[in-house]
């Protein structure tokens, strides 16, 4: 007895002493791996503050390469913008290729220099010796083919000129990128080129049209109905001289002067306010749960004019009805509501709807504070 009792106490202390060795473990959390990211942009003023967020960390992104495009700026002050951040950040090991100089149809606008100045950063490069970039690649849509893989994310912060371009070289490795794209509008609120369109698909609404219609693409449009939210003052632009990385310092002064120009008095003391529109939707690529999406079928309006570039959304069973159907079509279906016993109502507006899917999650609100909050812990010290 005395034998079995001592057997029973050694066992009981043999599970005491491995659950007290689990209970005093340290509990370890694997670090999620970096998302990996190709930026496509036309470098201004904004798309420069959304580019100096991302090259902070690289332990969260790793930037594959940046294909640039005209649209705020030439193509080659895109592509001269782009280097001067990665020099400044030191990261001149991440490929810079030259994109589509003009849209794929229309004639390339000139309005961005008086948004961006005439270089794309309000004078800002003109401190640098320019870069020679005939050394530089320029084939965008082949590079953009090249990296497509899944996992990886094409961030679009200009028009869609070089992803047109590439959906059409290569449709199945686009496929594979989760695309995030700046662009689009619900509702310009007096902010776009036209009064129902917004930039990025107005300078190049052929280029938008190619992709919302390419099947099977993952694509998320950061609209500027949310980004306009996110927004900062002209004295949280004032900390970056004071306490910006080498990149907050180097795009301070020209988003000062963009605020100047752009910004809203706010507040008691009517400090400037402007709104980061490619930041929100840098800071939306990496921390997607910061935005709140809704899939819709998405139509581009291309002919030059008053609607060129306007963005239409269907999210609804009637808005999806609306642009998909002719009213001939839809006039036909009320007569035979009422003239045909047999006529299966269920059935022709079925038939109407799966014409074409969805194409798109639209984000059309985001927390603005935590988005704005977001950029601005990036890009200081």
């Amino acid at each position: 007895m005395k034998s079995y009792i001592k057997r029973m106490f050694l066992v009981g202390f043999v599970f005491i002493l491995m659950f007290s060795s689990l209970a005093a473990a340290p509990v370890t959390h694997a670090t999620p791996p970096a998302l990996q990211m190709v930026i496509d942009a036309d470098v201004g003023v904004d798309d420069a503050a959304a580019i100096a967020y991302l090259l902070n960390d690289p332990s969260k992104v790793q930037i594959l390469g940046i294909t640039a495009v005209a649209g705020n700026t030439t193509v080659e002050n895109s592509a001269n913008n782009a280097l001067i951040l990665l020099d400044t950040a030191q990261r001149t090991d991440i490929p810079v290729v030259v994109g589509a100089a003009a849209p794929l149809v229309l004639p390339a606008s000139h309005q961005g220099k008086a948004v961006h100045g005439p270089d794309g950063l309000w004078f800002t490069s003109f401190q640098f010796a320019p870069h020679d970039l005939s050394a530089l690649s320029h084939d965008a849509a082949g590079f953009l083919c090249a990296k497509a893989q899944a996992g990886v994310t094409l961030l679009a912060l200009g028009p869609l000129t070089n992803v047109a371009n590439a959906v059409q070289l290569c449709p199945n490795a686009m496929k594979l990128y989760r695309i995030v794209w700046m662009g689009g509008a619900k509702s310009v609120n007096g902010e776009g080129n036209t009064p129902v369109s917004v930039f990025n698909p107005w300078f190049d609404p052929d280029a938008a049209e190619i992709v919302m219609e390419a099947e099977g693409l993952s694509l998320t449009m950061v609209t500027s109905d949310a980004a306009r939210t996110v927004t900062v003052t002209t004295d949280m632009i004032d900390k970056l001289n004071k306490r910006g990385t080498p990149l907050g310092k180097l795009i301070a002064p020209a988003l000062q002067q963009y605020a100047s120009l752009f910004g809203t008095a706010t507040g008691r003391h009517g400090k400037a306010r402007v709104a980061l529109y490619d930041p929100a939707a840098a800071v939306l690529a990496v921390k997607p749960n910061l935005g709140t999406g809704q899939s819709g079928l998405v139509l581009v309006q291309t002919p030059d004019g008053p609607a060129r570039g306007q963005t239409i959304f269907a999210f609804t069973f009637g808005e999806h009805l609306s642009v998909l159907a002719t009213d001939a079509e839809l006039s036909s279906i009320a007569d035979q509501i009422f003239s045909d016993p047999n006529f299966d109502l269920n059935a022709a507006l079925g038939a109407i709807l799966f014409r074409r899917p969805d194409n798109a999650q639209v984000i059309l609100t985001v927390d603005s504070k935590k988005v704005s909050d977001e950029w601005l812990n990036g890009v200081t010290r």
